[in-house]
């Protein structure tokens, strides 16, 4: 996995593909205002393909964005706490 830059040096990327779908998690270390840049960003990035968004549950962190593609075409499995941790 490679750090890569969509057209703004305090943005990096992770991607994790999946081969079905694709994860990129954004993170954003400027001083100037997260959400206009990482929007910018989002949209070069997806530019017409449809994707899901993930937004941190307390809307506390503007600097971290996760846009997941292809989230349909992910097989799911039956949670199981014994194999299925971090």
């Amino acid at each position: 996995m490679e750090d890569a830059i969509y057209n703004d040096e305090d943005i990096l990327i992770k991607e994790i593909n999946t081969g079905k779908g694709k994860v990129g998690i954004f993170i954003y270390s400027g001083h100037g205002d997260p959400v206009k840049h990482l929007n910018y960003a989002v949209s070069q990035y997806v530019r017409h393909e449809g994707y899901n968004e993930f937004i941190d549950a307390n809307m506390d962190n503007p600097w971290v964005r996760v846009i997941i593609a292809g989230l349909s075409n992910i097989d799911p499995s039956k949670f199981n706490p014994q194999i299925h941790h971090l």
